[in-house]
């Protein structure tokens, strides 16, 4: 008798112990429990650095360029000209064309960063996250065009009216 109440006893714990044990698997598969979210969300936060590289890309502009409130119509008419003379082959402002539509451009990616693709577009794509989902996109090399840092500014500067 003594033995039929322990098995009384013994069966329905060992039943929860059990299906606990069986909830936890099926968390972990899920990714529910606690020490999972905690990784899950420390793998998603960047580190400084690829934060950095996010926003200025890979190339000689290193520090922030800073925009005026006012759009600096002298460098925006030098900008125009370049950009008519070495970008519009294969980009339009509005349209997507053998590149990306650059109008907007400024909204979505940093002054720095721009000026680091028109300067050192072979470096970028090897290196930086942004400009190498682009090339899988319009499945072309961007060329160097050999501008220097003032005219790579002055089309930023164009860039700025759209």
């Amino acid at each position: 008798m003594k033995t039929m109440k322990r098995l009384y006893f013994i069966f329905p714990l060992v039943f929860l112990m059990a299906c606990q044990s069986n909830n936890k698997k099926s968390d972990k598969s899920t990714g529910d429990t606690k020490a999972n979210k905690k990784q899950v969300d420390s793998s998603e936060i960047m580190h400084n650095d690829e934060l950095y590289k996010a926003k200025t890309g890979v190339g000689p502009i290193k520090d922030e360029v800073v925009l005026d409130d006012q759009i600096d119509e002298a460098m925006a008419d030098k900008g125009k000209k370049l950009f008519n003379n070495e970008c519009a082959s294969c980009h339009r402002i509005q349209d997507e064309s053998v590149g990306p539509a650059l109008g907007g451009v400024l909204g979505e990616r940093s002054p720095q960063w721009v000026m680091n693709m028109i300067l050192n577009p072979r470096e970028m794509v090897e290196k930086d996250v942004q400009a190498q989902s682009m090339k899988a996109e319009y499945e072309t090399q961007m060329v160097d065009t050999h501008l220097s840092e003032e005219e790579a500014r002055s089309i930023v500067e164009y860039l700025r009216n759209y």
